[in-house]
């Protein structure tokens, strides 16, 4: 059994083609012994099929700017650096802001001092609540010690 679109062999009772996707007739079994084998027909050969041409494309332009020098890893002295820049009251607060939030700051740089500040935020809310707490356990212990202080 052949497809009649494209001329491929099909398996018995096959409904569709495997190679076009036609639809095949259903053939219905006959009895060969009461009835004469139709004469074979010749079969043509399937058509060639050649696939669309491809379109080249232009290759992406690279951008105008450099994304490696941001993101090269940092060196030990630069960790030194910035740690003892980190000692300092009031420039640290400053420099975390600045290389966080700056456009042009190594990566590695830019995601310490992220850290920093999230941890800094963290530990600035807990001790505010344990501050809040310690000094209302203080203040209930020395009120209630007859009123004297």
């Amino acid at each position: 059994m052949f497809c009649e679109k494209c001329g491929n062999k099909l398996p018995d009772g096959a409904k569709f083609c495997g190679g076009c996707g036609a639809k095949t007739e259903p053939v219905q079994p006959t009895n060969t012994a009461a009835e004469e084998p139709a004469p074979a027909r010749p079969v043509a050969p399937p058509p060639s099929y050649t696939p669309p041409a491809q379109t080249a494309y232009a290759s992406q332009q690279p951008p105008a700017y450099s994304i490696k020098p941001a993101s090269d890893p940092l060196r030990v002295g630069q960790y030194i650096g910035m740690l003892l820049l980190m000692c300092i009251p009031l420039l640290n607060i400053i420099l975390l802001f600045v290389w966080s939030f700056g456009g042009s700051v190594n990566l590695n740089k830019k995601n310490f001092a992220r850290a920093s500040l999230i941890l800094g935020a963290i530990g600035l809310i807990l001790s505010i609540v344990f501050g809040a707490a310690l000094s209302s356990i203080l203040g209930e212990l020395l009120g209630g010690m007859g009123g004297y202080y």
